[in-house]
């Protein structure tokens, strides 16, 4: 299936713990300190958690959940890069988390209107609530699909903007199949019919449950977004976005910020050669792959995060 949270997004309210303790044995809280709730334009609501800085001119590190996790699932590399000394946010992908959308028919979305509307408007709202300017320096920490997506907004005009300076991702690549181990290809393959074929194509939408069980355990999703993914991996492709306004696979062209790719070794829902084939929309960017060396899977590391938390300080500084 697309990058596999394994119901992990599921359980999140057993993971709404107030604190976790690290390999030193420092307890940190992983309460936020302010949550912003962002309309979006279907009438639904996305709550960005907020960790501010006590210095006031830190660098603001946004952070994307990837497809199935919601947000909470990130606190505790959120509280560990606020400790670190950043401004600190986590957003959520539409439909996913504790945001309220819900998908249907008639209410749709797709990669560009996660890139075009819904990262810039958590990130305004982020920085509002933080009392940054527009223009604060901002990096990205992307999980999985928030990394590709988090790759088409650094192609918009929104990411001058906002001044985005690097994205960091993890577990991020492309969904192409050819990427995968022949195990992994059958289950993206058949992700692909059920989100993307039957969902996407057929009614329209993934409605989550099947006769009341949750087959792939992502939950609703959009048929819009799920056609789209069915064709990046099958394809490579990030061609024709729904309503998208500019070419992004022209645009991606002209990235030439920072990108760092990395894994975990025991990653199998993200091997290097799907990070490849993600960077290769990206080739002016300054591309670095990097392995996390712990053996944390695809979502442990954000449970875990000192090992990831070391790399990204030691790229990011």
């Amino acid at each position: 299936m697309p990058y596999v949270a394994r119901n992990v997004a599921c359980r999140e309210q057993k993971l709404k713990t107030s604190n976790f303790t690290d390999t030193l044995g420092h307890v940190l809280s992983t309460e936020p300190t302010t949550t912003a709730h962002v309309p979006l334009p279907d009438g639904s609501s996305t709550p960005v958690q907020i960790w501010a800085s006590e210095n006031k001119d830190a660098t603001f590190v946004m952070m994307w959940p990837g497809f199935g996790m919601g947000g909470y699932y990130y606190r505790p590399i959120a509280a560990a890069l606020n400790n670190a000394g950043y401004h600190v946010a986590i957003g959520e992908l539409r439909g996913q988390g504790q945001s309220s959308a819900k998908a249907s028919r008639k209410n749709q979305w797709g990669y560009h209107d996660l890139a075009s509307v819904d990262f810039p408007l958590q990130i305004a709202a982020a920085k509002t609530a933080l009392g940054l300017a527009q223009d604060h320096p901002m990096r990205f920490l992307s999980h999985s699909m928030g990394g590709q997506i988090s790759c088409l907004f650094a192609a918009r005009p929104e990411a001058e903007k906002y001044n985005l300076q690097a994205i960091f991702g993890v577990g991020a690549g492309s969904p192409w199949r050819p990427t995968f181990s022949p195990k992994m290809g059958k289950r993206l393959g058949l992700g692909a019919v059920l989100l993307g074929g039957i969902g996407g194509h057929v009614m329209g939408f993934w409605p989550g449950k099947v006769l009341g069980k949750d087959l792939v355990g992502y939950g609703r999703q959009s048929g819009t977004h799920m056609r789209e993914w069915r064709l990046f991996h099958k394809h490579n492709s990030l061609e024709d976005l729904s309503k998208q306004d500019i070419n992004y696979v022209e645009a991606m062209k002209n990235v030439s910020i920072p990108i760092t790719f990395t894994r975990c070794p025991d990653d199998e829902d993200c091997p290097r050669a799907s990070m490849e084939a993600l960077a290769s929309f990206v080739p002016a960017a300054q591309v670095t792959f990097e392995e996390i060396p712990e053996e944390l899977g695809h979502n442990r590391w954000a449970r875990q995060p000192e090992a990831t938390l070391e790399l990204f300080l030691r790229q990011m500084s």
